[in-house]
């Protein structure tokens, strides 16, 4: 499992975790107005950042096959070690 990613999320009543992923896509906001500024994909080895997302949908996947789409509100995310760690008021999975 080292040659993965790890997702989280953490949300104010509940933790979520999914382990062995190979890719990550979040919705980021725009620097100049925090709307939606599109998305950033994150894979092994992704350099450490401090991410600001807007509302809207995160991919996880696996060997090129999505394992979870979710929607959230708007919120952080850290990328540190090949985990991401998503904290946002509310995650819902579709």
């Amino acid at each position: 499992m080292n040659d993965m990613l790890i997702f989280k999320v953490v949300t104010p009543v509940t933790e979520y975790c999914y382990e062995g992923c190979d890719s990550v896509r979040l919705s980021v906001s725009d620097g100049e107005n925090g709307k939606r500024g599109g998305s950033c994909g994150i894979r092994k080895g992704h350099e450490k950042s401090l991410l600001s997302l807007s509302e809207g949908k995160i991919y996880v996947s696996r060997n090129d096959e999505k394992i979870l789409e979710a929607f959230t509100s708007s919120g952080f995310a850290t990328v540190e070690d090949n985990t991401v760690t998503v904290i946002v008021d509310e995650f819902c999975e579709i």
